[in-house]
């Protein structure tokens, strides 16, 4: 048995070299050696899973269950497959193989952490926390479930105690480079900081090769170098993890300029007459869109602060149905070439949106999504949805690209977000459809600047929430105090109170950005 568990040892050791297919190979070796221990499936399972063969790592845990039923972490595991996947179908096999996981094994911890994460996926951050606590108490080293416990209290404005549970993470696992991230967003640097001084001595003893780490540590050493008004350096790191994290996307800005143009000449006059008063009269949703980084956020919170209001973050229902209902880009053929497509489906899509947020908001009165990149289909929605109420964020375009450049963002979804050219180049594309949104349908959009709300932002407000047909309530005054979950990259500034500091803050990086900057059109 002993030198089973050297054996066993030996191929954990291989598989955190990542080399995968030697770890399989030793794997399957044992299991010929020792057909009846179960803890070798489980292994195997994980090899073949981190190699994405995802059926047949099923087949390898349901064989180790075959061979003991009782096996707590094979349930674990097969709940992270099904975790994977993330249709409605399989979020519940996940909580129930979790469930089942738990109910085994009183001993292990990994699966109220994995539950966690998935009531986290499920916006019950509050089970999440629950879930976390869970984990911790079972192993009190559970680096990763200290971390998880500090993101989900930061999402509900709890920073004090997110940063006792990052500190704790990094105590246990001082390179876990994510964590570093993570306590960086939350904290205020000075010169003499802890924390900034251990982040500077990672970095400097940072394998060369490790652009993940060296993305994670940039990002959180631009904002700890800002913060010291050291903006040399801050520019340095943001440029490097900026590069680094480009060189890992594939995103092409000619293929953008061809959709945006496309999107213009497919929503015209013709179009709307021919499907004029043909959606979903239903008018509790407001749209706030508009480029990430241009107080979508700060919007929303101030909005879901109403007591009729639910607020439902980043959804992403409007890209969904367009594809579910329209294939990828293929609006025109419907809309243009389809002399027969039947009008009522557009009543149909935009009651599936409703029922959507129905789910998610409880019922609520008004609900609010705020996907920024929804104002590609500002068209789409008016056709589907023509009561609903389309709020546009927008603030000084070189501000809003440098904050765009501050930022790494954990979608995945903004791609042109890593180099400071392409970010210019997008905005002049946004700016430009904003415009043609606003002449083609100039009673549907609701602007609203940044630096109006900064500066008269009593006002602001009132007449924010006069456009969205709500009366006036103190609660949308008092945004910060608001509980609410926020995962986005603005979930430390919405809750603060109503500053300034942000406004002009491109000149303090102005020797870099110029040559950029002078090909804003806005």
């Amino acid at each position: 048995m002993e030198k089973l568990k050297e054996h066993i040892q030996s191929v954990v050791d291989v598989f955190n070299t990542g080399n995968l297919s030697k770890a399989e190979l030793l794997t399957k070796k044992l299991i010929n050696n020792n057909p009846k221990v179960v803890f070798l499936y489980n292994l195997l399972g994980l090899v073949l899973a981190e190699q994405k063969k995802t059926d047949q790592a099923m087949k390898c845990y349901e064989k180790g269950i075959s061979i003991d039923p009782n096996f707590g972490m094979i349930y674990n595991n097969i709940g992270l497959l099904f975790y994977k996947q993330k249709t409605a179908d399989n979020i519940k096999k996940a909580e129930n193989y979790y469930k089942k996981a738990i109910s085994l094994d009183k001993k292990i911890s990994e699966p109220h952490n994995n539950l966690g994460n998935l009531y986290d996926y499920l916006d019950k951050v509050e089970d999440a926390i629950d879930c976390y606590k869970k984990a911790i108490d079972i192993n009190p080293r559970f680096s990763y479930a200290h971390h998880n416990l500090g993101t989900a209290y930061v999402t509900i404005g709890k920073f004090n105690e997110a940063k006792k549970h990052f500190e704790e993470s990094l105590k246990l696992n001082p390179n876990f480079t994510v964590t570093h991230r993570s306590l960086s967003r939350i904290t205020k640097y000075t010169d003499n900081n802890a924390h900034f001084n251990k982040l500077k001595k990672i970095y400097k003893n940072i394998n060369i090769n490790d652009s993940e780490k060296r993305i994670e540590l940039g990002f959180a050493l631009g904002k700890a170098y800002e913060d010291t008004k050291n903006f040399d350096k801050s520019f340095a790191h943001y440029k490097e993890a900026n590069f680094l994290q480009r060189k890992k996307i594939d995103f092409s800005l000619r293929l953008e300029k061809e959709k945006f143009e496309n999107i213009k000449r497919i929503y015209n006059k013709k179009l709307f007459d021919k499907y004029k008063n043909n959606g979903c009269s239903d008018y509790s949703p407001i749209f706030i869109i508009g480029m990430p980084r241009s107080c979508t956020t700060l919007v929303e919170q101030i909005l879901s602060s109403h007591f009729k209001v639910y607020g439902a973050e980043e959804v992403d229902f409007i890209p969904h149905l367009i594809k579910k209902n329209f294939g990828d880009n293929n609006l025109h053929l419907f809309f243009e070439e389809i002399p027969n497509f039947d009008k009522d489906n557009l009543k149909k899509i935009g009651e599936e949106y409703i029922a959507k947020m129905k789910n998610i908001s409880n019922d609520s009165d008004r609900t609010t999504d705020k996907l920024p990149i929804n104002f590609l289909y500002v068209g789409f929605i008016k056709l589907i949805l023509p009561k609903s109420k389309i709020v546009h964020c927008y603030r000084n375009a070189k501000d809003n690209c440098l904050s765009i450049f501050k930022n790494q963002f954990s979608s995945g979804k903004i791609k042109f977000a890593y180099d400071i050219s392409e970010i210019v180049e997008y905005y002049n594309l946004y700016d430009d459809l904003m415009k043609y949104w606003s002449n083609f349908l100039p009673d549907f959009i609701y602007d609203i600047k940044y630096e109006n709300l900064i500066s008269n932002t009593e006002t602001e407000i009132q007449n924010l929430l006069s456009n969205c047909d709500l009366d006036w309530s103190n609660d949308c005054l008092n945004f910060h105090n608001n509980k609410r979950p926020i995962k986005t990259a603005s979930a430390v500034q919405a809750r603060s109170k109503i500053y300034n500091s942000s406004i002009d803050s491109w000149k303090n990086y102005e020797k870099y950005l110029n040559k950029y900057f002078t090909k804003l059109k806005n």
